[in-house]
């Protein structure tokens, strides 16, 4: 297996890991991984409309509104309509919502705590820039997804 083969995998691995962890946290509150995102990333900036929280977390717009639906059917968010356009969700927590968010912030920071026990600063930085250079490179792909046509641009 090649080293990008390795990195790939591995990574998958940890994501899977990732998930699984928090989902059996998450659990005691009623949560999932991405219902936990998702009211993490409204209780960062509430009035956020459900596309901007969607691009936040790089998922499509109708699988965000399944997880709002279950969040709303929780008591957990609101979604108001913008007056301006009526086309336009926000995404408020509600008071309940509100009363928890420190307990979920709080298992969210121990998972983060525990998975970088041990690991020095600098080598997550360092890890957190390779991380960061394979993204543009992702994002490049998106920008031209045929392979031919990118490698004669990167040549030319």
């Amino acid at each position: 297996m090649t080293v990008q083969a390795e990195f790939l995998t591995t990574l998958g691995r940890l994501t899977r890991g990732i998930r699984k962890r928090f989902d059996a946290r998450a659990k005691s509150e009623e949560l999932t991984y991405s219902r936990a995102q998702a009211l993490l990333n409204a209780a960062q900036q509430e009035g956020r409309t459900q596309t901007q929280i969607a691009e936040e977390l790089a998922i499509e717009t109708p699988t965000l509104n399944r997880t709002l639906d279950a969040l709303e059917k929780a008591d957990l968010i609101e979604r108001r309509t913008a007056a301006q356009d009526r086309r336009l969700r926000h995404v408020f927590l509600t008071a309940y919502a509100r009363r928890r968010a420190d307990k979920i912030l709080s298992f969210t920071e121990d998972l983060r705590d525990e998975l970088f026990r041990d690991i020095p600063q600098a080598e997550l930085e360092q890890a957190l820039a390779v991380l960061a250079r394979v993204l543009d490179n992702l994002d490049q792909m998106e920008e031209e997804p045929d392979p031919l046509r990118r490698r004669a641009r990167d040549e030319g």
